[in-house]
């Protein structure tokens, strides 16, 4: 199976991405296939090019290595390191002390401690910047060196070297990019000391001085030779060599700092193009020659109308191809990625979304994300970016400060669910249990999709206080609102994501009371940089929190909620459930991989995890003869997909989840909350946990879910998953002890009044009645 662990935007993109087939785009010039079937441990010749010479790519077979690389304008895929075949990448080696030796192995070369005899391989590691120890807790012998050995490789130089204050072997890795043409010549000494050489003069610059002094002055010796700026980018650092206030010098600082005085752009949407044009002081003279993504697609060229204006014309069709949902634009030199196209604070201007639209099943969005940095959105249509509905949405932003004076009495509650589409969870329970309740006076409404299936029996039943979703009552509630009710975060009143800078304030200062869409234990929930979900990440006004247990209430102390913050009543969808006469239906259901959306929303679900999970899984029942009570509850785009693609298997995918809670005696799943729904409508629950750990790590931080505190049984492979299943059957789907043990603790209501402790809760704080 291949995987693709890393790719030099400088040369391309990657277009295809899955286990038996990568295709990857060379300069916008072309396309080079790599297929596992035939990569067999030797070298294979992909093409020519025109760029120059350098490492594109590293792929790993069943994790062997392959470096795809570029050499003589020949392109190669190649497990050689050590220059013993043509399409080997040459690595220059230099040692320096005999303590360490270095000899060639098969396909690298391996480094020997002659004191030690300690070994290792020279790998893939050679081109990730920074440091990599050796050998550690070790002192370096009177009278050595501190530096035994370099290799180096194009943009890539590595040391082996000692470190006194760490008292280790590392090899130590920079990489250095010259953006621009330069008559200087450029090397290392050591990791911290840069060479600056023309013919024999040579000039070495220590990299920690440079750090904190931000300026050195280089010798006059190279003036002659440095005429226009000289842009060096360096482990991601920029450098410029220019020469300013009388002197000839190499200076460096925080990017946006030292690359420019201000950015001023403007974007304009013509016919079948997006003109950016703006102007851009950067503090040294350049002109960056094209547009590109932050993952290296083509944009567009660019054209300088003089020294600082530019103009810009991209192609909408191109857009709709973009590989990712968020794409920073960078400007690029020389096929060159150089830095993010920025916009300098403006007085007045504080607007966010700056164009979207439209086209052939596809919004597009360009806005400013939070660094002020331009971004394209390539999304699914969606109705809020039309004229019409742009037009009501102003309509009923200038109207709404009417509305709530003419009910200025009395407060207005929105109620909705899963991107206001559905009417199955807690969201529903609320609002029907407030609605139906002539005592408060409030105005509760509930937003829902019109082609939602529970649309009709809705609105047969409440009338009015059911608004159909992207209407103008929608928008209107929208900008209305006193309080959001919702199992889900507020932006779910219209969407999940919403880039319309009037909806996305008023959403974000609502107050919003969170019934939570399940049971928050299974997924990591405790580093602040990885969960938007953190208090310190939060732009939603969350009020109070849901929440089951003591358990569960500790989690979320954990995330920077204090007790105020939270209401522990239950879950209001558990109230009453349970399992219909005669189910006997066995669900699988793989948690969401956000990591993974772009390639779902744009058509490229092969090259998912996701996928590949579900195809073992379907296998391993069909060979169990278990198929026909397999039932998939797939991600809804997954589902439809799947429909379109699986003849064989389409019978076996559900679009809503929850119509599985209702039939299935066995429930599966990796992560996914919804196994508390499971157990509390009566199915055994069991964790397919083949992939975990790689789960755990992707959505970044740690669990507090373990083998001994989950409520079900652990499978760790299909067999085991299978044996599980089979085991629950024989045994009458009966719990385990310890199982329901652990479901108690981490869901300790069970009398069919969570409900109820929400409407309370509710009224205690003024929400539905204004005190």
């Amino acid at each position: 199976m291949l995987k693709l662990s890393q790719m030099n935007v400088n040369f391309g993109s990657v277009q295809t991405n899955l286990p038996a087939q990568i295709r990857l785009e060379i300069r916008n010039e072309q396309i080079i296939n790599i297929e596992e079937s035939k990569l067999n441990k030797e070298d294979v010749y992909l093409g020519k090019t025109k760029a120059e010479d350098g490492l594109v790519a590293i792929i790993e077979n069943d994790e062997f290595p392959y470096y795809v690389h570029i050499k003589h304008h020949k392109i190669y895929c190649t497990p050689y390191l050590n220059d013993k075949t043509e399409g080997s990448l040459n690595i220059q080696v230099k040692v320096y002390h005999n303590r360490f030796k270095v000899e060639p192995t098969r396909y690298s070369y391996k480094v020997v401690d002659t004191y030690s005899d300690v070994m290792t391989e020279l790998d893939a590691s050679l081109f990730k910047k920074g440091r990599k120890p050796f050998i550690e807790d070790e002192t370096n012998r009177i009278g050595d060196p501190a530096i035994f050995a370099k290799f180096k490789y194009t943009d890539y130089t590595t040391f082996l070297e000692y470190t006194n204050s760490k008292k280790d072997f590392a090899f130590k890795t920079n990489v250095l990019e010259v953006l621009t043409p330069s008559q200087l010549n450029f090397d290392f000494n050591s990791a911290n000391e840069l060479v600056v050489a023309k013919d024999k003069h040579r000039q070495i610059i220590r990299l920690n001085d440079l750090k904190k002094m931000k300026d050195i002055k280089l010798d006059n010796y190279f003036l002659k030779y440095a005429q226009k700026p000289i842009y060096l980018k360096m482990n991601d650092k920029f450098f410029i060599i220019s020469y300013h206030n009388q002197k000839l010098s190499i200076k460096t600082d925080k990017e946006k700092d030292l690359l420019c005085q201000r950015s001023n752009i403007s974007v304009e949407r013509a016919g079948r193009y997006i003109t950016i044009s703006g102007e851009i002081m950067y503090n040294a003279p350049i002109q960056p020659d094209t547009l590109i993504t932050k993952s290296g697609q083509f944009l567009a060229k660019i054209k300088w109308i003089n020294l600082h204006h530019f103009t810009a014309k991209v192609k909408i069709k191109n857009l709709r191809h973009l590989k990712e949902i968020h794409n920073t634009i960078f400007t690029a030199v020389n096929g060159k990625r150089f830095h993010p196209l920025y916009q300098s604070k403006k007085a007045g201007d504080n607007r966010k979304v700056l164009l979207t639209f439209n086209t052939r099943g596809h919004a597009i969005i360009l806005r400013r994300n939070a660094a002020n940095n331009l971004s394209f959105g390539n999304l699914p249509e969606l109705k809020i970016y039309n004229s019409w509905h742009k037009f009501k949405i102003n309509a009923a932003y200038k109207l709404a400060s009417i509305y709530k004076f003419l009910n200025r009495k009395y407060n207005l509650n929105v109620y909705f669910e899963k991107e206001a589409s559905k009417a199955v969870e807690s969201g529903k329970y609320v609002f029907e249990a407030a609605a139906g309740n002539k005592k408060f006076k409030s105005k509760n409404v509930f937003i829902l999709d019109k082609s939602s299936p529970q649309y009709k029996s809705m609105k047969k039943k409440w009338g009015d206080k059911l608004a159909e979703r992207f209407s103008f009552r929608n928008y209107l509630y929208v900008f209305a609102a006193d309080y959001f009710i919702s199992s889900e975060l507020s932006n779910h009143v219209i969407n999940t994501r919403i880039f319309d800078d009037k909806l996305n304030r008023k959403i974000k200062l609502t107050p919003l009371y969170f019934l939570q869409h399940g049971v928050t234990f299974l997924k990591p929930r405790d580093d602040s940089k990885n969960v938007g979900f953190h208090k310190s990440n939060m732009t939603n006004n969350i009020a109070k929190s849901v929440v089951s247990s003591d358990v569960e209430a500790e989690i979320f102390h954990d995330m920077g909620y204090n007790d105020f913050e939270l209401m522990k009543t239950g879950m209001p969808k558990f109230d009453g459930a349970n399992l219909e006469e005669g189910a006997d239906k066995i669900t699988y259901m793989p948690t969401w991989r956000p990591w993974e959306e772009a390639e779902v929303f744009n058509g490229h679900i092969e090259e998912t995890t996701y996928y590949q999970s579900i195809m073992e899984v379907i296998e391993a029942f069909e060979k169990a003869g278990l198929l026909s009570r397999l039932q998939i509850a797939a991600h809804n785009k997954f589902s439809q997909y799947a429909k379109d693609h699986f003849n064989q298997y389409n019978d076996i995918f559900v679009e809503d989840p929850t119509d599985t809670l209702k039939n299935s005696v066995i429930y599966i799943t990796d992560i996914s909350s919804i196994i508390f729904d499971a157990i509390n409508h009566g199915a055994f629950p069991i964790f397919y946990w083949k992939e975990f750990e790689d789960i755990i790590a992707k959505h970044g931080g740690t669990t507090p879910a373990n083998r001994e505190n989950v409520p079900g049984v652990v499978a760790d492979d299909e067999n085991e998953l299978i044996e599980a299943v089979k085991s629950a059957i024989n045994n009458d789907f009966k719990l385990p002890p310890k199982v329901l043990e652990n479901y108690r603790h981490i869901n300790e209501f069970h009398d069919n009044q969570n409900t109820q402790r929400v409407i309370n809760e509710l009224v205690n704080d003024g929400v539905l009645q204004k005190k």
